[in-house]
């Protein structure tokens, strides 16, 4: 499946975004984003740490209860840690 996106902070070309890439950062850091195929500009999607994803594998295996409280409160906590890892990485306002 295909995304399509405008390369707003670049060359401001149209493209689809085919994949994801993965990038190994620091301290078990993995930094996910996508490339303008035109003039390289990197969008960064998210940032997940290892205590990141195992949150995310103990939503995904909630399931349909992830729609109970408990899996709302992983949820909501997830998101949390995403935004203060981005803050982290990127060194500006959390999201």
């Amino acid at each position: 499946m295909s995304i399509p996106a405008i390369c707003n902070e670049g060359c401001n070309e149209q493209f689809s975004i085919e994949q994801f890439e993965i990038e190994q950062m620091n301290d078990g850091v993995e930094q996910t984003y996508f490339e303008c195929p035109h003039c390289k500009k990197r969008y960064v999607a998210y940032y997940t740490d290892p205590e990141i994803r195992k949150l995310q594998a103990n939503i995904r295996n909630l399931g349909k209860s992830s729609q109970t409280a408990k899996g709302m409160k992983l949820i909501e906590k997830n998101k949390r840690l995403m935004n203060e890892l981005r803050k982290r990485m990127e060194g500006g306002e959390a999201v």
